[in-house]
């Protein structure tokens, strides 16, 4: 959780974005919320903020689903749990790269999601849990800092990947399970290739967790991948 202090340099005056690819009923969304949000309320970072930030809570999770029922599962979910004000579901088809773009980038666009917001906010975070989409991630992987070289997407440096998925567990391993299909399985070094590959001999980002593990019933194994753009 300590890289929710990220936010004390650059985002002090309005939250930080945390997206949730393919959120499907919000439980992820729900608990990385409340964990952060409890971690915040007890940490020292609370005191150092308090008289900058009227102790605002530094970050906004959006859920993004092309389900049209995926906002109707999540927020009497998120309102229960008492996290409705600081997560926003939002109905984006995430292979239309254009959105993508807007999603990340046009602040206008950001400020809707992020409720009582009157400030322009920046990604800190874009994580996703079980869901693939390659499209996507090739499109954040060669994402630039700069929001001159268009048509790129430009994410700012500091922004962190995330994704834990069902994952092949070493090159040339075989996927044995009928579910998912071997086509929505990660080769064990597609991640690393991805996102270690460098432009211009400059490399965009630094991976920091690129573990296996196993899942808690069938023995699956996944990857979890974390990496932070540097460039």
């Amino acid at each position: 959780k300590d890289w929710i202090s990220n936010t004390k340099d650059n985002h002090q005056d309005t939250p930080s974005i945390v997206f949730d690819l393919g959120s499907g009923a919000g439980r992820d969304v729900c608990y990385l919320a409340e964990e952060t949000k409890a971690f915040f309320h007890n940490s020292a970072l609370q005191q150092q903020t308090k008289e900058q930030n009227n102790n605002q809570f530094p970050l906004h999770f959006v859920g993004v689903d092309n389900h049209k029922g995926s906002a109707r599962r999540c927020e009497p979910l998120w309102r229960n749990r008492m996290i409705d004000d600081i997560a926003t579901s939002l109905l984006l088809n995430l292979n239309k790269l254009d959105l993508v773009n807007d999603c990340f980038t046009n602040t206008s666009f950001i400020n809707q999601t992020a409720k009582n917001n009157k400030s322009p906010s920046k990604v800190l975070c874009i994580y996703a849990i079980r869901f693939l989409n390659r499209k996507v991630l090739s499109y954040i992987a060669n994402s630039t800092s700069s929001d001159n070289e268009s048509p790129s997407l430009c994410l700012p440096i500091g922004t962190i990947i995330a994704i834990s998925h069902f994952c092949k567990p070493t090159k040339t391993a075989e996927w044995n399970f009928d579910h998912p299909k071997v086509s929505n399985v990660l080769d064990r070094d597609e991640l690393s290739t991805l996102f270690g590959s460098k432009n211009d001999d400059v490399e965009k980002w630094a991976i920091l967790k690129d573990d296996i593990c196993h899942d808690g019933d069938h023995g699956r194994t996944l990857i979890q991948f974390i990496a932070r753009k540097i460039t």
